[in-house]
């Protein structure tokens, strides 16, 4: 089932994906790695401007993300997520926040003093 991608959705997401084995979780995670937009877009309910959006974030970021919050989750961590809300519907202001990505990379080394937090927040288009 597609999740929403908000906060409760991408809570709902995590929480099946650490509910499985470890053996399932690392073959789903595995499809994440190899091509994390194809994976958001079987997981998540997307609009068509976010999926514009995701497939628009450069090739290597997009790479980087899958890495880090597959190495993350393989850990048993639970992913931080925040979504703000919006009054309107305007895509064109988004900002998207990883703390973490760097030193999730690589899958051998637990930095369990590091937490991998995803924030996406809106600006106001008049600043």
């Amino acid at each position: 089932m597609k999740e929403n991608l908000d906060n409760a959705g991408v809570a709902r997401k995590v929480a099946l994906l650490l509910a499985l084995t470890a053996a399932e979780r690392a073959i789903e995670l595995r499809i994440m790695t190899d091509n994390f937009a194809a994976w958001m877009e079987q997981n998540f309910k997307l609009k068509s401007y976010q999926l514009a959006q995701l497939n628009n974030l450069p090739a290597e970021f997009r790479k980087q993300l899958g890495h880090a919050i597959s190495n993350y989750l393989m850990q048993g961590y639970v992913l931080q997520f925040q979504k703000d809300e919006k009054e309107a519907e305007d895509p064109d202001f988004k900002e998207l926040v990883v703390h973490g990505l760097e030193q999730w990379q690589d899958v051998n080394m637990e930095m369990a003093l590091t937490p991998l937090f995803i924030r996406i927040s809106y600006r106001d288009p008049q600043r």
